[in-house]
């Protein structure tokens, strides 16, 4: 296949709700590598208002890829978001794909 192939493919991977926003790849490329972070990291990571990071957690959320929970802990309630095993499997897609370009 050649890279011209490759490219093409990995830019129709990439053209769905979910992630065809680099904050959303970002979010789940962090979780993939973490399994699980809190509402409060991943706002500290991607330095975005805090309603646009419950937008994108929403749409990770609604395409099954992540889970969020509130749960309460000493420091008060947190939100728990956790990659989903159909979440890991479309990172470790993206990775391969990425990772055929070149080669």
């Amino acid at each position: 296949m050649s890279n011209e192939e490759k490219i093409k493919e990995l830019i129709k991977f990439l053209n769905n709700r979910a992630l065809n926003n680099s904050v959303r790849l970002a979010i789940l490329i962090s979780l993939y590598t973490f399994n699980q972070m809190t509402f409060s990291e991943l706002l500290e990571y991607s330095r975005i208002p805090k309603s646009s990071l419950m937008m994108h957690i929403q749409i990770l959320e609604d395409e099954g890829l992540v889970n969020s929970k509130k749960d309460f802990t000493v420091n008060g309630i947190r939100m728990f978001i956790r990659i989903t095993d159909k979440g890991k499997e479309i990172i470790k897609e993206y990775f391969k794909l990425v990772s055929n370009i070149n080669h």
